[in-house]
C-alpha cells in the first residue's frame, strides 16, 4: 500500500510503480485539512515516503502513517526514490498535456516537492518508527483498535488504482478504514488515465446500504485533469 504515481506506459517508461510522496500543504490542498489539529490523531493509510506525519508532528499533531514501504531501510527508499526521478520527470513531460498546472507551475516544482517530500519523510523515519508514527502495514488489514483515529485519509492509491485493486478490495480498505477512524477521506477519484473510477458508484452504494454517510465534495485543487472532488464517508 504504497505511496505511487505513473501515468499511461506510452508516456511512462517504469519498471512498475514507484514511490512518489507528498507534502503536507499538498495533503491540506486536496483531503481539505485546514484545520489539522483539531482532527487528530489522523492515520495515513499507504502514506508511503510522504512527509504528512513528519511535518504534523512538526506542528504537534499525531498522525500516523501506513504502508508496507516501511519495512525497509531509509536507504533502501531513498535509493528506490532516485532510481525512478529521471523516469518519473520524463513522463511527466511527456503527459504534460493531462496535468493542470496551476497549483505546481511547472514539472520542475513538482519534482521539487516530491523531494522535499522524502528528504522530511527520511529525517523524521527512525525516529517515527521508534515513536510509532510509522507501521508497517497495508490495507485491508490494519493493526489498529476499533476508533483508534478521528480521521483516516488515503491518498492516491483507493480509486486511483482501480484497474489493479479490484472491487473487493475497495470496498474490504473503505470498510477497515471506517472501522479504526470515525472518518474516512479519499483522493482522488479517477484512475491514473484521468477516467473516473467504475468503483466509485458501487462503494458508495455499498457504504451507504451499511450505514455510512458518504458524501462527495469539490476540493479546490487539480492536478490530473478533472480529478477534483474527494470522498468523504463517516459512520452512522
Amino acid at each position: 500500500m504504497r505511496k505511487f504515481e505513473q501515468a499511461s506506459r506510452n508516456e511512462f517508461e517504469l519498471d512498475g510503480v514507484v514511490p512518489w510522496g507528498r507534502r503536507l500543504c499538498e495533503y491540506e490542498a486536496f483531503l481539505g485539512l485546514e484545520r489539522l489539529g483539531d482532527m487528530s490523531p489522523i492515520l495515513d493509510a499507504g502514506g508511503g515516503p510522504s512527509s504528512f506525519a513528519a511535518e504534523a508532528a512538526a506542528r504537534g499533531s499525531l498522525v500516523v502513517a501506513a504502508d508496507p514501504l516501511y519495512r525497509f531501510s531509509g536507504a533502501e527508499i531513498r535509493g528506490r526514490f532516485e532510481e525512478v526521478a529521471l523516469a518519473m520527470r520524463a513522463g511527466m513531460r511527456r503527459a504534460a498535456y493531462r496535468f493542470k498546472w496551476s497549483y505546481y507551475r511547472s514539472e520542475d516544482a513538482v519534482h521539487a516537492l516530491r523531494r522535499e517530500a522524502l528528504n522530511l519523510f527520511l529525517a523524521d523515519f527512525e525516529a517515527g518508527k521508534r515513536e510509532g508514527r510509522y507501521i508497517p502495514a497495508s490495507l485491508p488489514f490494519l493493526p489498529f483498535p476499533d476508533k483508534a483515529f478521528r480521521l483516516a485519509v488515503s491518498s492516491h492509491l483507493l480509486f486511483l488504482y482501480g484497474d489493479d485493486l479490484d472491487f473487493a478490495f475497495h470496498l474490504a480498505g473503505m470498510k477497515e478504514l471506517l472501522r479504526v477512524a470515525a472518518e474516512v477521506r479519499v483522493f482522488p477519484l479517477i484512475n491514473l488515465d484521468g477516467r473516473p473510477s467504475s468503483h466509485l458508484p458501487g462503494i458508495i452504494e455499498a457504504l451507504s446500504a451499511d450505514g455510512a454517510r458518504p458524501e462527495l465534495v469539490t476540493v479546490p485543487f487539480e492536478f490530473q485533469a478533472g480529478a477534483t472532488r474527494m470522498l468523504k464517508v463517516s459512520r452512522g
